[in-house]
């Protein structure tokens, strides 16, 4: 399922629900004001009148209204954040990082110590500090 829809669909239902709860309290309030301000019955034996047909249409229209506007605008509302904000042009990634300077100079000697310690001719027997012959210059 694509992003946008499942996002419209989660979204309209939390709204839709939440709108129908909310227009359903409504709509009681309504009728318990209603009810609260309509004149009393002069004869208390007279048979109760039927409700009109206006009444039971509010009871459920209002909530169904509430709810379908809700969706209405969360439909709204995410296309407008989808086509708006989703086309802004993206940073462009950061250039991978360099090796460190000193990193670099620390490699370079650490070769430079083993290629001269391979140089290095190594002693097949050991050397007697007397009988050792220095270089001298001049």
């Amino acid at each position: 399922m694509h992003p946008l829809l499942k996002r419209i669909l989660t979204n309209s239902l939390v709204a839709a629900s939440l709108l129908a709860v909310m227009g359903f309290g409504l709509t009681e309030l309504a009728r318990m004001w209603l009810i609260a301000q309509a004149p009393t019955r002069m004869d208390p034996n007279a048979p109760p009148t039927e409700p009109d047909a206006t009444t039971d249409v509010v009871g459920y229209r209002i909530p169904l209204m509430m709810a379908a506007w809700g969706v209405a605008f969360v439909v709204c509302g995410e296309l407008f954040l989808w086509f708006v904000l989703k086309r802004r042009p993206k940073p462009p990634a950061p250039p991978p990082p360099g090796p460190d300077p000193a990193e670099l100079l620390l490699e370079q000697l650490l070769r430079e110590a083993e290629a001269k310690q391979a140089a290095a001719p190594t002693p097949s027997e050991p050397v007697d500090e007397n009988t050792r012959i220095t270089p001298t210059f001049g």
